[in-house]
């Protein structure tokens, strides 16, 4: 089949996924994308300048998969009549309801909405993990208890029903030829590969690594990740204050370079604010780091249920002390691998292009 691919936000992850679903799938998948840039304004203008776009496309489409950052109604209104035989397939990376906030600012309630009517538009929606689903689908519910909101309740429960959920496909087989075994000469090399912004909370990070440092703890730290348009500067000055632990600060200088820094490293934290899917995470998990994260969120679906009194936690303290313990004793990292494994492209692939199908499929029946 012959799919449209509408991405206002081209970069980062939405890109990977982009291109790595057009790579992967079986179906022709056409990109029409606007460039990374500010958030705010994809989502406002995004849907314009794209229908404008549109018309710039020759042959039909057997179907439409949008993404979050696009406001589906405007742009199906702007395209109109070209789609309105066309199914459409809505994909939530993240959502405006439940995206952490910066201290003192307050939620702006357009962004959410347009999630929400694009959801309510689209002919079927699929979220990136189960957390991410219940978690928009709760948010939901919440508004619609509040008084004077703007959705009409009934519409839970149709979005529910044509809600799934189909993962974030990773190009996981990609670092097996960097596979190398671990020295166990070196002491243990912690690692970070989140962006740097307030999301993440590199604070709580740097708090307890210097905790543990004070302590005597024998470790080794390499600081990845994209600094963001607005990085701390926590983890600049956590590089600083403890260079003879450092092995790595700042952006891996290549994919060959990121996949040899996580087959050396023995624990990946995440410290989040939130985390719908985790990226990240399940790259290092599938190159045998062991995870200390948040016992919430999508984690506890990305690390073995056996797994989780060791590898997760509730609060700072908790994190502090079983990263210490980590640090003296880590899990076998089998049952990890295989975690993170089921999320390669070769299985992710497969998910979607039945998902493509189906949903084709049941708008002709219709």
């Amino acid at each position: 089949m012959r799919v449209l691919f509408i991405e206002p936000f081209y970069g980062g992850s939405h890109k990977a996924f982009a291109d790595g679903l057009v790579l992967h799938s079986r179906h022709e998948i056409e990109l029409l994308t606007l460039p990374e840039g500010e958030w705010r304004r994809r989502m406002r203008r995004g849907a314009q300048d794209l229908a404008a776009k549109a018309g710039e496309l020759t042959g039909e489409f057997d179907l439409v998969l949008a993404t979050d950052m696009l406001d589906v109604p405007t742009f199906l209104a702007l395209t109109r009549p070209r789609f309105e035989r066309t199914p459409l397939l809505y994909y939530l990376h993240e959502n405006q309801f439940t995206y952490p906030r910066i201290r003192g600012t307050k939620l702006n309630s357009w962004f959410g909405q347009i999630n929400y009517l694009s959801a309510l538009a689209a002919d079927a929606v699929a979220f990136n993990s189960e957390y991410h689903r219940q978690d928009f689908l709760g948010a939901l519910r919440t508004l619609a208890r509040q008084p004077n909101n703007w959705l009409v309740e009934e519409s839970i429960g149709l979005i529910e029903a044509k809600s799934r959920v189909l993962p974030v496909g990773v190009d996981l087989a990609g670092f097996d030829q960097f596979e190398a075994k671990r020295s166990d000469a070196e002491p243990p090399l912690i690692v970070w590969n989140h962006r740097w912004e307030f999301d993440k909370a590199p604070e709580m990070f740097a708090r307890v690594v210097e905790r543990l440092a004070a302590a005597g703890c024998d470790f080794r730290l390499a600081i990845l990740g994209d600094p963001g348009f607005n990085p701390s500067p926590v983890l600049p000055r956590l590089a600083e204050s403890m260079p003879e632990r450092l092995v790595q600060s700042g952006y891996a200088p290549g994919r060959a370079r990121y996949a040899e820094l996580l087959w050396e490293s023995d624990i990946v934290v995440s410290t989040t604010r939130h985390e719908f899917f985790g990226v990240g995470m399940v790259e290092a998990m599938y190159c045998g780091c062991v995870p200390c994260a948040p016992n919430s969120f999508t984690y506890p679906g990305l690390v073995p249920v056996e797994l989780h009194a060791t590898c997760l936690f509730e609060s700072e303290d908790e994190f502090e002390a079983k990263l210490k313990a980590l640090l003296a004793d880590r899990p076998g990292t089998g049952p990890l691998r295989a975690s993170a494994a089921r999320f390669d492209w070769d299985v992710v692939a497969r998910q979607w292009d039945a998902a493509i199908e189906t949903v084709r499929s049941d708008f002709a029946g219709g």
